[in-house]
């Protein structure tokens, strides 16, 4: 297994400067608040490194206010950083990179800035790097430290994305990384505007412990998805090793913003050395999720922040950060 779970220790974190007014609308600026909060709750733990397009490095300077956080110019199409960075690896006693593929998710016009940025960060962090033909974005893999990768057909599968067979791109994804198993979910979330990123469903946390979202609402379009899901899962995750463990997470109540309904998922989070950094979004499950994950953390220090104007925009704390591995 070359893949470094991402409960590991971190180099850096990445993070890009919203930017995509079309997405954002009149809240981008809410968003650059948060994204500024969530980037100096992690400088406290690791270096941060925000990338920005050279019409916004003013507002971004005077809105990220922490000396400590390094400001990238570079050109941007959007900001979901977990989507567009490398994908890091060891190789050896080094970090390596395949930097993938990236084509708007199969469906927005812009993204050839975004397509470049992970050859502009191995280059800056003088990482070596292969570039691989595949359509594959950050938030569309999960991995844990047992040579399991984890990923949803409705992404990987897509015509949109890869017109290439399963077997093909269990091959090649294989090769790459030394990896034992594939296990393909259906699909992600209903109305996930990435056609359903595993990150929004899934997510190893170390300790043979796996945490999996789920609702009791048999009335929500994710009820039977979510179902299907955890049975996939069970079945594959205890056929390679009976000790493993899912956890479920409850998904919030609905949100609304300017009657938008937003696709939202408290396993959309950050690990940090001593914290976690979890979306909160001022709903009844807050509580109970803060409550799931101490308990599985006893040791780290579990910070909720407010994140809704970045869910506005499609996505979350895991979307919009990549851990860079320490080895």
């Amino acid at each position: 297994m070359k893949l470094i779970p991402e409960w590991y220790d971190h180099a850096q974190c990445l993070i890009a400067w919203p930017c995509n007014l079309e997405l954002y609308g009149p809240h981008i600026q809410s968003a650059r608040k948060e994204i500024s909060n969530l980037a100096n709750q992690i400088s406290e733990e690791e270096p941060v490194y925000i990338y920005c397009n050279p019409q916004d490095m003013k507002d971004c300077r005077l809105t990220v206010s922490n000396q400590e956080i390094s400001i990238i110019e570079a050109n941007l199409d959007d900001s979901w950083m977990r989507d567009i960075a490398p994908i890091f690896y060891r190789e050896g006693k080094d970090l390596n990179s395949i930097n993938f593929n990236f084509n708007g998710y199969g469906k927005y016009p812009n993204f050839k800035n975004d397509n470049l940025i992970s050859d502009i960060i191995c280059n800056q962090f003088k990482i070596p790097f292969k570039r691989s033909s595949i359509t594959l974005e950050g938030g569309g893999i999960t991995y844990d430290d047992q040579g399991n990768l984890f990923t949803t057909e409705s992404v990987l599968l897509n015509p949109n994305r890869n017109n290439l067979s399963k077997q093909f791109l269990e091959e090649e994804l294989k090769k790459y990384f030394s990896l034992n198993n594939i296990i393909w979910f259906k699909s992600g979330l209903f109305g996930d505007d990435t056609d359903g990123h595993i990150d929004n469903i899934f997510c190893p946390i170390g300790n043979n412990q796996f945490l999996i979202a789920s609702t009791k609402d048999t009335k929500s379009k994710n009820y039977n998805i979510l179902q299907e899901a955890k049975e996939l899962v069970k079945e594959n995750l205890f056929r390679i090793n009976p000790i493993n463990e899912i956890i479920e997470i409850p998904l919030p109540s609905k949100i609304q913003i300017d009657n938008k309904f937003l696709v939202a998922s408290y396993i959309n989070f950050y690990f940090c050395k001593n914290s976690l950094i979890i979306p909160k979004f001022n709903t009844d499950e807050d509580l109970q999720v803060y409550d799931i994950f101490q308990s599985l953390f006893p040791n780290k220090k579990i910070k909720m922040i407010e994140t809704s104007y970045i869910n506005y925009g499609g996505g979350n704390i895991h979307c919009v950060t990549m851990n860079v591995p320490k080895i």
